[in-house]
């Protein structure tokens, strides 16, 4: 599956993305919001987001609250990722649209964990997907 990984680190992203391609994931990285908001408008966007909180021109939160605001069938599943542990901060994290967060420093295999719940959920949500649109295409059209 493929992975959008948007951090203005490149320590940090060269870390996630060793991480995910052992995971066998299909990391594309990107330094910045702006950059991940540019991926995101291609017609492969990765249906998962791991977004960094603080980036530079354009911050998690608003790539988040972008990607919720665009109506799509296929809308990505987002971990935002965050030095902040205070409660005021998380519940921001989770009303700007993000599905899930983790904490930094975290451990691998944390991180391993919540991306396995994100595939599940991706997974669930194709499902029922291409289930609607069996759906629609077995009801009877109106005459």
């Amino acid at each position: 599956m493929r992975v959008l990984i948007a951090d203005d680190d490149p320590t940090y992203r060269a870390l996630l993305e060793d991480l995910l391609t052992k995971w066998h994931f299909e990391p594309v990285t990107v330094a910045d919001g702006a950059q991940a908001l540019d991926a995101m408008g291609c017609p492969d966007a990765p249906p998962l987001l791991l977004l960094d909180w603080d980036m530079p021109r354009v911050n998690g939160f608003e790539v988040a609250k972008t990607v919720r605001s665009a109506s799509s069938e296929n809308e990505p599943y987002v971990l935002m990722v965050t030095s902040c542990a205070d409660k005021e901060s998380l519940m921001r994290i989770m009303v700007c649209g993000a599905d899930d967060y983790l904490i930094k420093p975290f451990d691998p295999t944390d991180l391993k964990i919540h991306l396995r719940c994100a595939v599940r959920i991706i997974n669930l949500r194709d499902e029922v997907a291409q289930l609607r649109r069996q759906l629609h295409q077995g009801a009877p059209q109106p005459q």
